[in-house]
């Protein structure tokens, strides 16, 4: 186990258990300052007009904010402009209190908010992780697939769909575009980041914001639009898919043969893709197409990747191609029966 994995997943996960409470903290700060207010406003004037020393003036505020009545100057006392002061705090303050209460118990007892509350602290706090970034389904594709490559990653997504069916504590609902969200996930320490924005443009400006704060990162963008393909890469990215134009181009390879595999996208327009090929008959790979070219051998659910131009494919085995997917159908028929 390297150093990052075990900072990663094993002392991360034990520090913010300490930590991340204070993220909470952090985000009913307006509350408690209005409240705080409040009390030093209502203090002050008992402090003036009733000559209370300021810890018996704050007793008295809180008292007088809770309604619970514990102190209660003589009204016949008290003079007039006490009496307004007071009537004017008590107005605005009692129903406040009562929706600042009802808001500071909502964000305390949230799950969601623990859930957030952590995702952010960790993301600050990783190293050498991927962040993907954006309000795609290839979101949600990449990131399993991660899963299962076993992978430190934390995903920022403004798609509520999204967060819901990837919710756990390495994912931060919240505006891409917003650079506190981005520091949350992690950017700046980050070894490379995925961003798939439904809009083109909001992928080109998240693209210029990460490179803005972390430099040497790794970026592989997703496109709709080919034509953004070069602007992308002026903006920082190492790696951009035109997503539509290359789902296109798999959907009518896949419709010439059965034994279409995937695509490999060409910057000079040629297409070159991978095909699998169930053997039917026995063939020397010299007398494969001119446009194919071999590039594994699958023998007995083993991969072999060592032959020479003599070698023979025999049936129940499987040839694995690099090439022109218009001749695959060719090949097909070259090793049926």
């Amino acid at each position: 186990m390297n150093k990052t994995t075990l900072w990663n997943r094993y002392i991360l996960r034990l520090l913010e258990i300490i930590a991340a409470p204070y993220s909470i903290v952090r985000k009913i700060y307006p509350q408690l300052i209005t409240l705080s207010i409040v009390v030093y406003t209502i203090a002050l004037v008992f402090v003036y007009y009733q000559k209370l020393d300021w810890v018996s003036a704050i007793y008295a505020a809180v008292n007088v904010i809770t309604t619970v009545g514990l102190y209660a100057p003589d009204i016949n006392t008290m003079p007039s402009e006490e009496k307004i002061f007071l009537t004017i705090l008590i107005l605005f303050t009692v129903g406040l209190f009562a929706s600042m209460v009802q808001s500071l118990i909502g964000t305390l007892v949230s799950k969601n908010t623990w859930i957030d509350a952590r995702a952010r602290w960790r993301g600050r706090h990783m190293i050498n992780h991927i962040v993907l970034i954006g309000n795609s389904e290839s979101i949600v594709s990449a990131t399993k697939k991660l899963q299962q490559l076993d992978k430190d990653y934390v995903v920022l997504t403004s798609s509520k769909s999204i967060y819901e069916e990837l919710k756990a504590e390495n994912v931060i609902l919240g505006d891409p575009k917003d650079e506190n969200n981005l520091i949350n996930a992690g950017i700046k320490n980050a070894a490379s980041a995925i961003i798939a924005m439904d809009d083109d443009s909001e992928t080109l400006l998240i693209t210029l914001k990460v490179q803005k704060l972390n430099p040497p990162l790794k970026v592989v963008t997703m496109v709709k639009d080919i034509s953004m393909t070069d602007i992308m890469k002026t903006a920082g990215a190492d790696v951009v898919i035109p997503y539509e134009d290359i789902m296109g181009r798999m959907l009518a390879f896949a419709s010439l043969s059965d034994s279409f595999a995937g695509i490999i996208y060409s910057r000079k327009e040629r297409e070159y893709s991978i095909g699998i090929f169930d053997v039917k008959k026995v063939i020397k790979l010299k007398d494969l197409p001119s446009k194919v070219v071999p590039i594994a051998i699958l023998r007995d659910g083993q991969i072999d990747p060592y032959f020479d131009k003599d070698t023979e494919v025999k049936p129940g085995q499987s040839l694995f191609v690099l090439g022109d997917p218009s001749v695959f159908k060719e090949l097909e028929k070259l090793l049926s029966l």
